[in-house]
């Protein structure tokens, strides 16, 4: 192949990097395009100074464990339910877990809402990883629109090393009165007759309902809710195509193009993300072989 071929070649290539808010930044800093005051101290050359791995966000969930007399899903997964299951698709072992919610506004003048809840009729903490020892459930408030931010860094310039991610939850003094008022909701639906007919105890919960124990079972017990977003976010390290800003070549498509986390869970978003890149790489191509489109 001719040099003048080898360039053509090169020149419609494009890497499309789509590793999700932790690891597309640790890629792109592995590779030089970051921080030019963080990439130097691991001794990577930087390419392209942007703010990689700044501005991370996420959802941070406060569920609240209570103990019950009444089965759960617990004990959903017997032969007579798979059974269930399989024959007519329902049953127990159809649940998606968080099988009820809300949007709330937690005072007043919000133009919407700060605040969703989740409920799942099982033990569910230390993010999902607790044993479900007993029957119970859980519910509780997740900050929707956050204003803190956090941040993914290097702590290496090896690949296989891990990124440094510190999500900064609970920052602001916005965030903290959102998370306190819904777990004062949160308290305040457990204390209802209907509640309090299947309730037993608490499991994982508040030492009491003052403001002070709610915000200290917030920050000890709060978790994500594996949302994290915005570390490679539009107009700051990429266009509005994609395009990493100063790189020839290379998009980044996956939930950290957003500049700030939605105000809702996030996968219908980074679908609709994919879609709409799919669609920009058309046109792109079609625009460099000179077709024009409407």
């Amino acid at each position: 192949m001719r040099g003048d071929q080898v360039e053509e070649v090169r020149a419609e290539l494009e890497v499309i990097l789509s590793a999700g808010a932790y690891q597309s930044p640790q890629l792109l800093m592995l590779s030089g395009i970051g921080p030019a005051d963080h990439l130097p101290l691991l001794q990577i050359d930087v390419r392209a100074d942007l703010p990689v791995g700044q501005g991370l966000q996420d959802h941070l969930m406060a569920l609240v464990n209570w103990k019950t007399d009444v089965e759960s899903l617990m004990t959903a997964l017997t032969p007579e339910n798979v059974a269930l299951l399989q024959s007519e698709g329902r049953g127990p072992l159809t649940s998606n877990i968080g099988e009820a919610g809300g949007f709330m506004r937690t005072r007043a003048g919000l133009d919407a809402p700060d605040v969703q809840f989740h409920l799942a009729p099982v033990l569910f903490y230390d993010e999902s990883l607790g044993p479900v020892v007993e029957h119970g459930f859980a519910f509780g408030p997740c900050v929707l629109k956050p204003t803190s931010r956090g941040q993914v860094t290097l702590r290496s310039a090896r690949p296989d090393t891990k990124p440094r991610v510190v999500h900064n939850y609970l920052a602001t003094d916005d965030d903290r009165k959102s998370m306190l008022a819904g777990m004062r909701i949160a308290m305040d639906i457990a204390g209802q007759p209907a509640m309090r007919s299947v309730i037993s105890g608490p499991f994982v919960a508040p030492a009491s309902g003052s403001d002070e124990d709610l915000m200290d079972f917030a920050r000890r017990s709060s978790q994500t809710l594996f949302h994290p977003t915005s570390t490679c976010a539009i107009g700051s390290v990429v266009d509005s195509r994609l395009r990493v800003l100063g790189v020839e070549g290379l998009r980044v498509v996956d939930a950290s193009v957003m500049p700030s986390v939605p105000r809702g869970n996030t996968n219908a978003p980074t679908i609709m993300i994919a879609e709409r890149a799919a669609g920009l790489i058309h046109e792109d191509k079609l625009a460099a072989s000179g077709v024009v489109t409407a």
